[in-house]
């Protein structure tokens, strides 16, 4: 079983809290789909940093080489659009 606290973050140990706030949006009140979405980026550190800068994309997770999980946004959160 999955648990999630009040602040939408996973509460498990192989999940490591990494929020951005940057990338969140508004209140997600339901999931349309899961992506699954592979870079090309060198390490998760690089898209970790990245997520600070400017307009960055993101992800709700984020699994490094290694197989270390980050979540990045809280559960209950949106991601931020981009302006195309």
């Amino acid at each position: 079983m999955l648990n999630i606290n009040l602040q939408g973050q996973v509460v498990n140990s192989r999940v490591k809290p990494a929020i951005a706030p940057n990338i969140e949006h508004g209140l997600m009140t339901h999931v349309h789909g899961i992506i699954v979405h592979q870079t090309d980026g060198p390490s998760a550190k690089s898209a970790l940093d990245s997520y600070s800068k400017g307009s960055p994309n993101g992800a709700h997770f984020l699994i490094d080489k290694d197989g270390t999980i980050y979540q990045t946004i809280r559960l209950h959160r949106s991601l931020r659009k981009r302006a195309m």
